[in-house]
């Protein structure tokens, strides 16, 4: 197997002194065996997986994601730590996908991460037929199972890709994935029964549950009030970042506003907003 640059090299090339515990045997194990399976907790450091073999091995790692905001923020990591890298997304404009396609065909790009519904697009088949591709990467890979709470169609067409890679090696990874939803994932992209899958404990002990039942709409808005006020301090003063789920776009929208006229520094953020504004 020729590689660019040793292990430990392109870890300290991504920025970091020491892998976290699994990283290491994941990465070996793609390396070896060519196939991996890997579910692991969301923050457990999956994207080494695939990050750390796109920057060591030579040519260029594909990576299919179906979060936006993700690609664009991995690839301007990567960029700033000198690993050439970029996104294929509905969001770019028709001239910035061919600029980008075209640089790839040159074998510009170490990673190039592509949402998966640019699969069927007859321009990126024939851009994948020009590269050196020594691996795919599948992130959110229960995306392909009907058994899965997040299931995608366009994920159905990974399986042709990687049939058309038939020389990259494949990693598979989510953080959420049962026996069944792995086998299907396995099943969906081709890959032998045999391919060596490892799952990583999901205790998460910096975490902390707490559950409030609530009878209207109005004593839910008080609640979230009263926890960013526990966990933020003041509005204007806030001291970390905090999360606030609602049921729908609209809901998302109101209550952002609600936040910001309460003096806290809110966005929404939803499927339906611009690319831009995303």
């Amino acid at each position: 197997m020729t590689m660019e640059m040793g292990i430990d090299d392109g870890l300290r090339k991504l920025g970091f002194e020491a892998f976290r515990p699994g990283q290491r045997e994941a990465i070996d194990t793609l390396l070896e065996s060519r196939r991996l399976l890997l579910v692991a907790p969301t923050g457990g450091g999956k994207s080494l997986t695939y990050q750390l073999p796109a920057a060591i091995l030579p040519g260029t790692t594909l990576v299919v994601s179906p979060l936006i905001a993700l690609m664009h923020d991995q690839v301007q990591a990567l960029e700033e730590r000198g690993i050439p890298a970029t996104y294929l997304a509905g969001t770019l404009t028709s001239d910035e996908m061919r600029r980008r396609m075209a640089e790839a065909s040159r074998g510009i790009y170490k990673l190039i991460y592509v949402a998966p519904e640019r699969l069927t697009f007859d321009g990126f088949r024939g851009m994948v037929g020009r590269l050196n591709c020594p691996l795919v990467a599948v992130d959110e890979a229960h995306c392909i199972s009907e058994w899965g709470h997040d299931f995608r169609p366009d994920y159905m067409r990974i399986g042709d890709l990687i049939e058309s890679l038939a020389d990259a090696r494949v990693l598979a990874c989510t953080a959420t994935a049962t026996p069944v939803v792995r086998d299907e994932i396995l099943e969906r992209l081709g890959l032998p029964v045999e391919t060596p899958q490892m799952v990583r404990g999901f205790a998460r002990p910096n975490l902390a549950l707490r559950v409030r039942e609530i009878q209207s709409r109005a004593e839910g808005k008080t609640h979230v009030d009263l926890f960013l006020k526990e966990w933020l301090g003041k509005p204007g003063q806030a001291t970390g970042t905090a999360i606030v789920y609602s049921p729908t776009r609209k809901r998302t929208d109101q209550e952002a506003e609600r936040l910001s006229d309460a003096g806290w520094l809110a966005q929404p953020y939803h499927a339906g907003m611009q690319p831009r504004e995303r």
